[in-house]
């Protein structure tokens, strides 16, 4: 809200919030170390958003349940379970390689691949702000300690944005110059689209 009210006055880096977790994942995984991973954008705001996508019910039934133990005893758990309860979602596909459609639609802030042969789904992944590739990477290790940028596009805005970077701190201003020459050129086809 800050940041909007004075955008335009200032420049910000972006709008960003509330924040949004999607994992994939498949029955090979711990759900407790799935669970966490979810609820830790969970306990942001009441209007975080986690969302699982794996392709077997059982698993997704472990990670249900292993999300109601750890909320019984996250320290923030007032807030994880109004966002859990309201924007929580688990889709079940057939095949977990299809997700990449729903993850292009959804364009997550954070997208955990945690599966063997993420790069099968990141090859096809358009709108994501930042991607953790396999079991081993929950996305706790690229907002702390492995280097990509914290300040991430959210609510779909990846479809057209990207994370904080250096480029967003500098300014460019344009220029351009005709000679007579390249003026005769160009004039007609401006003129053409001036009266348009």
């Amino acid at each position: 809200t800050a940041k909007k009210k004075i955008f335009g006055d200032v420049g910000i880096d972006m709008i960003a919030g509330p924040s949004e977790i999607l994992v994939v994942s498949d029955h090979k995984n711990d759900p407790d170390w799935i669970a966490a991973d979810l609820l830790s954008q969970a306990e942001h705001d009441e209007n975080s958003r986690s969302i699982l996508i794996t392709n077997n019910l059982i698993f997704a039934k472990k990670v249900v349940k292993s999300v109601n133990l750890i909320l019984k005893k996250l320290p923030r758990s007032k807030i994880a379970s109004v966002s859990w309860n309201k924007n929580g979602k688990i889709i079940i596909l057939k095949n977990i390689f299809s997700s990449y459609k729903i993850i292009n639609l959804l364009a997550p802030e954070h997208l955990e691949l945690a599966i063997d042969n993420p790069e099968k789904i990141l090859n096809k992944v358009e709108n994501s702000g930042s991607i953790f590739l396999g079991r081993f990477t929950p996305e706790a290790i690229g907002d702390y300690v492995a280097g990509p940028n914290h300040v991430l596009p959210t609510n779909r805005t990846a479809r057209f944005s990207s994370g904080l970077g250096v480029a967003d701190f500098l300014k460019k201003i344009t220029f351009t110059k005709c000679d007579k020459k390249s003026l005769q050129l160009l004039s007609n086809s401006a003129i053409k689209i001036a009266k348009a």
